[in-house]
């Protein structure tokens, strides 16, 4: 922790970047009564930015809901520099409370306190890139990793308010974890599911007096024109929407040299993916462990998205933690033997029928913290992108890790340590 407030946060305070503004001035225009629906013309909002920060940052909206005007609201008084430094204080704080949440979960997860805190540690370190990602632009997924937590809290100790409170904030914020709702429908929680919805429905309409009803109706447009653009197939958006984009969508300013200009693949390929999978996790997750069906469907609700940077994968901290908590339970590499035929004598095995699973984890967490330039690599031709989306596939092997322990889960394949 000391890491990340020493060497990722103190040299970005008193900056005013790209970011952190963009919901400062939708914040700044909601409170001046200037918020409409001209928000989604990235020229009109992009001038509004640097009115209210300064020529040198640029910054659009677009695809956000309207209501991400309120992220910012309690600090939209404040200059744009002081207002991102208190920002990216709360964001550290956010994080370290993300932290002591989820070593409560734990104890629910049956791990004892030390082995909970060594499993968090894991997952920090593994998402450092994401956590240093967030504090430099003053984004906002340290939060929406907070309430995600929170929400996990809510399955694990069955808190339906909590539950379904965490993700309406957070999916009115950020339209954020979209594929944990199917947690609360195929697990039958409908008072979680009751009071998220009607959260989510009672900020909407609160915020209409203010936001005004033909921001709402541009919202759905401004999200289809920005899914159709070229820029997209860039290799800073990690997704499977990015990658198909990258390799078979031409564009002349944005991906010149795919492998083929089949626009249909990058249309058809990520949305069959995205749903054969999917369809598997609910499948097996859906009368299995609330907390691991939860972990599986965490992943997908990042890659699956148009658009994942490199700070969003910080969501991914909660679904770490718990899927270490679940193959240590119950897909360990070493367990204690204590047969009759050795009486008390103890000895610790290596058990090489959980090597598979065990080595797909090492390689997605390796994969998330590779300090891989994919952003600035010259790998944007032909079969070479392929190299250049290490966060995808890293959230994805996750994924399929999370899927295999559903399926043992699902057919009694559990193995515990005695």
């Amino acid at each position: 922790m000391a890491y990340i407030v020493i060497v990722q946060t103190l040299p970005v305070l008193g900056d005013v970047t790209h970011g952190f503004v963009g919901h400062y001035t939708a914040s700044r225009l909601l409170s001046h009564a200037e918020f409409g629906p001209q928000v989604y013309h990235d020229d009109w909002f992009a001038g509004q930015v640097q009115r209210y920060t300064g020529p040198s940052v640029f910054e659009i909206f677009t695809p956000n809901l309207p209501t991400v005007s309120l992220l910012a609201l309690p600090l939209a008084g404040l200059s744009a520099q002081l207002s991102r430094d208190v920002w990216i204080g709360l964001s550290v704080l956010a994080l370290f409370c993300t932290c002591g949440v989820l070593l409560r979960v734990g104890v629910a997860l049956d791990q004892s306190w030390e082995r909970s805190s060594w499993i968090l540690l894991v997952g920090v370190v593994v998402l450092l890139p994401a956590i240093g990602a967030n504090l430099e632009v003053g984004q906002t997924y340290l939060f929406l990793s907070l309430l995600l937590a929170l929400a996990l809290w809510g399955v694990v100790y069955q808190v339906n308010a909590l539950l379904g409170g965490a993700l309406g904030v957070a999916f009115v914020l950020k339209t954020c974890g979209l594929f944990l709702w199917l947690v609360l429908l195929f697990q039958q929680r409908w008072r979680a599911l009751g009071a998220g919805i009607g959260l989510i429905v009672g900020v909407s309409l609160a915020s209409l007096p203010w936001i005004g009803l033909n921001t709402w109706l541009a919202y759905p447009l401004a999200v289809q024109e920005f899914s159709g653009r070229g820029s997209l197939a860039v290799s800073a958006y990690q997704t499977i929407a990015g990658l198909f984009k990258h390799l078979f969508a031409f564009d002349p300013v944005w991906n010149s040299a795919p492998i083929n200009d089949w626009p249909l693949v990058a249309v058809i390929a990520p949305v069959a993916i995205t749903l054969v999978g999917l369809g598997l996790t609910i499948w097996l997750g859906r009368s299995s462990d609330p907390p691991l069906f939860f972990a599986a469907l965490l992943p997908p609700a990042i890659i699956a998205m148009p658009v994942a940077e490199e700070y969003h994968f910080v969501l991914l901290l909660s679904s770490i933690f718990v899927i270490i908590s679940y193959m240590l339970k119950w897909s360990p590499l070493l367990f204690i033997d204590q047969t009759k035929e050795r009486g008390t004598n103890l000895s610790l095995s290596y058990n090489s029928e959980h090597k598979g699973v065990w080595l797909g984890l090492g390689a997605a967490l390796l994969l998330l913290i590779a300090p891989i330039p994919f952003k600035y690599a010259d790998w944007d031709s032909g079969w070479w992108a392929l190299l250049a989306y290490p966060r995808l596939y890293g959230a994805g092997l996750l994924w399929i890790v999370a899927i295999k322990l559903l399926y043992n889960a699902r057919f009694g394949l559990r193995f515990q340590a005695e």
